[in-house]
């Protein structure tokens, strides 16, 4: 029976490329840190990854999403706050244009102290967030919400997702906020808190203030108040999903660290033993480079 020299020398390199892959492979892992280099090495544990990795890049989304949420309703919070304090002084205004004492001049001087808290009103409900958008528009953001007929100009309060099949409004709708505008205000009716206050100084200017007025800045502060407790309530809302979202997100990301992790301990073991079964593939070769053809004749 005769063996081939070089069908020997094949199997020797054969199985030497074998040893060095192998090697390759597990430096590979240990390089990357992951378990599989491949989907082909365990397509379901690589389906897993997937669909698990993408449940994190979901709830990821919604985390910035509260984000942008709470900054948009932290800046809205700041100017509500800031309108409750213009209506309050224009408010303590009235009550001194209400005073006998207060006739023709005085209170003239009254209604244009007033006219320059209602123009800082007016700057604040057209107030506009760092990127440029206006925040009581909705999602007309580009839209200025009122204009010197103080008609609101915004669209329809806007919504983001901030957990599955939860969703927050990031604002109020401006005529929500500062009431809605109406074509022949009447004091005591009024439900826009621009006009109120211009009937009021209106109503000053003539030297015959209504006590109506009063009522309609009440209602105005009544409104932003409402406005202010909802916006308090949807922030203390977004905490508790963050939390829950933070909780999700650490959850999958322990699943994919268990399914696609290396475990260093094995990886070593089998790196030291691919080491000695390649170092003996490659003495083998040796071996077979210095063979002849005649040691195989039987």
């Amino acid at each position: 029976m005769r063996i081939s020299t070089t069908w020997q020398h094949q199997v020797s390199v054969t199985q030497m490329l074998k040893q060095q892959s192998k090697l390759t492979d597990t430096q590979l892992k240990m390089a990357s840190g992951k378990k599989y280099l491949t989907p082909s090495e365990n397509p379901q544990a690589a389906a897993s990854l997937i669909d698990f990795n993408q449940r994190i890049k979901v709830y990821q989304q919604y985390q910035d999403n509260i984000s942008t949420v709470r900054q948009r309703l932290d800046q809205e919070n700041s100017g509500l706050d800031a309108s409750i304090e213009v209506i309050m002084q224009i408010r303590d205004l009235a009550l001194q244009g209400f005073n006998d004492i207060n006739q023709g001049t005085n209170r003239q001087q009254i209604a244009g102290q007033i006219d320059q808290l209602k123009e800082q009103l007016l700057t604040i409900a057209n107030t506009q967030n760092p990127n440029g958008e206006y925040i009581f528009s909705g999602y007309a953001s580009d839209q200025q919400p009122f204009d010197s007929s103080y008609a609101y100009q915004g669209d329809k309060q806007r919504s983001l997702s901030i957990g599955p099949a939860r969703t927050m409004a990031d604002g109020d709708k401006g005529d929500e906020v500062f009431g809605a505008a109406v074509a022949s205000p009447v004091a005591g009716s009024i439900t826009n808190v621009f006009q109120a206050i211009t009937q009021l100084s209106t109503d000053l200017k003539a030297n015959a203030p209504k006590n109506a007025s009063m009522t309609d800045l009440d209602n105005t502060l009544n409104l932003l108040s409402k406005t202010q407790a909802s916006v308090g309530s949807r922030l203390n809302t977004l905490d508790i999903q963050e939390s829950l979202n933070e909780d999700y997100i650490i959850d999958y990301k322990s699943m994919v660290s268990e399914i696609g992790d290396l475990d260093y301990a094995e990886a070593v073991s089998n790196f030291n033993l691919q080491q000695v079964a390649l170092q003996a593939a490659q003495q083998a070769f040796s071996k077979v480079q210095n063979l002849s053809l005649f040691n195989y004749i039987a």
